[in-house]
């Protein structure tokens, strides 16, 4: 096959390597940028180029991709086209047709930072005038960002291109190395992390000790259900399968247990770990990747992050959530009223209908994790001080028409617009309400072809720190919370569920539910005998949407068919020979001499 001059891991091997160095071109100090490298201000900027395309490709400044590709095609997420006519976006959701082109991001940019990682490990034994604990602490970074980037592309892509040295030449043969290649590098890397890394760090964003020890046990415990030989994998033991459960419990027990020593805490109150008010100081955050509201800090300026827009139901569009007395706006007053902010979302993904039932009454994940009221922030009345119904509104919404040019059912501007409702209102209940209520069910009523009145996944909508000067076109200047302590409690209840102790599954899994237990009166508790592998997912479904995560715990489980079919009609052409891994983007294959043998079978 012909090599092209596209851009890609391969053929700009070289350019990768120096990537993180490129806003370091000038170079004041009139050194070699390789010997600049080995002093200590130059090392710290090379570990610095580690965190570069985390931020600028994977987590939110760039079209944020990858929240489809972590998510997508599972259970608990649908896509908002019904005739899937979404593009890639419907293609991954659905797993119909071709759809590596949406993976084009999340490919280069895991590539990417593990070329960035391999540079600043290699030059971790050249520097010179810093301490060794202090070269110990600076390339633990590095080595902690390498190995959630082997973490993403073996679970994601399988047994593939292994570079652990800063790049030579561009290779017109890509060869792949086994799944157990890359966790050895993965659990040798964590080790050293959860030794050397500080307990914290004065740079908000850098990684610390609890992190390594979090990733370890999440690593471990994955590495240990490759007994079948998936993705071109050497199948584990059974005994070699339960000695990587039995690291993946200490790692995990270690940091929950002293959580506080590591500077991080479980909130006792649910609704503390998503408020906005908590997100650049967040306790119970692990990891996080930063975003600011200062253009100059962000690699893409005022191109800020933008993941909460693609689950957002919002999008001024008529099909969906929509009311001439609702327009984006970053406005607070209107006419001496107050107001919430409110942006346009993208509506590509909504969670399943299986996914919102999910939550009992008692739940208060529902409320602290999803949005499912809007508010009149335009007037269009004659007084300019709220709503007056209009014929295609009321018929959007399946209401009367006597609601139209009628007084008595205005909406002062800042009251509730648009309520979607998880209990079913009768039709008299809902024209006998000044604002528009929708059932959840009806959304669903066809299970394969949701609708687009939908609760949003607020998680990382934080309206304080919208940012730009369009509403329409919105960007976030919110954190990105990649791992957290919540998450841990599930590791941890999952591992003791493979080790054969429910017992201690349950008191991890109650810890977690009791804080989301309206009134906390034991409801919510579990028994050892309810732990199976539909409650923990059920469970990882309740705790963990949106974060990244879902696509890569059902194939640890090796549920997706038994989930798919329980949970979301919508998709129709899975195939458990070929959807287990994803494909290789055309862009890298345009590039190599050996494209069939390097691409996922299958694809």
């Amino acid at each position: 096959m012909k090599k092209h001059t596209l851009l890609s891991i391969s053929a700009a091997a070289i350019l990768l390597f120096t990537y993180g160095c490129s806003l370091d071109e000038f170079n004041p100090s009139g050194m070699s940028t390789e010997k600049e490298w080995t002093t200590p201000e130059g090392y710290e900027k090379k570990v610095n180029d580690c965190y570069y395309d985390m931020i600028r490709i994977i987590y939110g400044q760039a079209e944020d991709t990858y929240i489809v590709t972590a998510e997508g095609g599972t259970d608990i997420w649908q896509d908002t086209n019904p005739g899937g006519t979404n593009g890639n976006w419907s293609k991954v959701l659905r797993y119909e047709g071709s759809f590596s082109g949406l993976l084009n991001e999340s490919y280069s940019g895991f590539y990417g930072t593990l070329s960035a990682c391999n540079a600043a490990i290699y030059y971790a034994d050249k520097v010179e005038g810093l301490s060794q604990e202090r070269i110990n602490e600076l390339v633990s970074e590095a080595r902690f960002i390498r190995a959630h980037a082997l973490y993403n592309i073996v679970e994601n892509w399988g047994g593939k291109y292994l570079p652990l040295e800063p790049a030579g030449k561009a290779l017109p043969v890509l060869p792949c190395s086994t799944v157990n290649d890359f966790y050895k590098v993965i659990i040798e890397d964590l080790d050293f992390a959860k030794t050397h890394l500080p307990l914290k760090q004065a740079v908000r964003g850098h990684v610390t000790r609890a992190a390594a020890y979090h990733l370890y046990a999440k690593a471990c415990l994955t590495y240990a259900t490759y007994t079948d030989g998936l993705g071109n994998t050497q199948a584990l033991s059974a005994d070699e399968s339960k000695r990587y459960l039995q690291l993946a419990k200490e790692a995990a027990d270690e940091l929950i247990d002293h959580a506080s020593t590591y500077g991080v805490k479980l909130y006792e109150d649910v609704d503390e770990v998503f408020n906005e008010n908590n997100n650049k100081t967040n306790e119970e955050a692990l990891f996080i990747v930063c975003h600011s509201t200062i253009q100059s800090y962000n690699p893409r300026g005022n191109y800020y992050n933008r993941v909460w827009k693609h689950t957002e139901a919002y999008n001024a569009n008529t099909s969906g959530i929509y009311l001439s007395g609702m327009t984006a706006s970053y406005a607070t007053k209107v006419n001496g009223y107050t107001v919430p902010k409110l942006a346009k979302g993208n509506c590509y993904m909504e969670p399943s209908k299986y996914m919102l039932d999910l939550y009992g009454e008692k739940d208060k994940r529902y409320k602290a994790f999803f949005k499912d009221t809007y508010y009149v922030n335009k007037p269009t009345n004659a007084n300019g001080d709220g709503y007056t119904w209009e014929s295609g509104d009321a018929q959007r919404y399946g209401l009367n028409a006597n609601r139209v040019g009628n007084a008595k059912y205005d909406i002062t501007l800042g009251d509730t617009a648009v309520y979607i409702s998880r209990k079913t209102y009768t039709q008299a209940e809902r024209d006998a309400c000044r604002y528009a209520i929708y059932n959840i069910e009806d959304n669903y009523a066809d299970p394969a072809k949701p609708l687009k009145f939908f609760p949003s996944l607020k998680k990382m909508d934080c309206p304080s720190l919208y940012a730009g000067t369009n509403a329409s076109k919105p960007y976030s200047a919110a954190d990105c919370i990649i791992y957290r302590l919540g998450e841990t409690y599930l590791l941890s209840a999952e591992i003791n569920w493979r080790l054969g102790d429910n017992e201690g599954a349950a008191k991890r899994l109650t810890k977690l539910r009791s804080r989301a237990c309206e009134g906390n009166d034991g409801s919510m508790d579990v028994s050892k005998d309810e732990v199976n592998q539909k409650f923990l997912l059920d469970e990882y479904a309740r705790e963990m949407i949106g974060e990244w995560s879902r696509w890569m715990t059902l194939k640890r489980f090796r549920a997706f068919e038994e989930r798919i079919a329980l949970a979301n009609p919508q998709i129709t052409s899975f195939n458990k020979d070929v959807h287990y891994l994803r494909p290789i983007p055309d862009k890298e294959l345009l590039l190599i001499d050996n494209p069939e043998e390097y691409q996922n079978p299958g694809y």
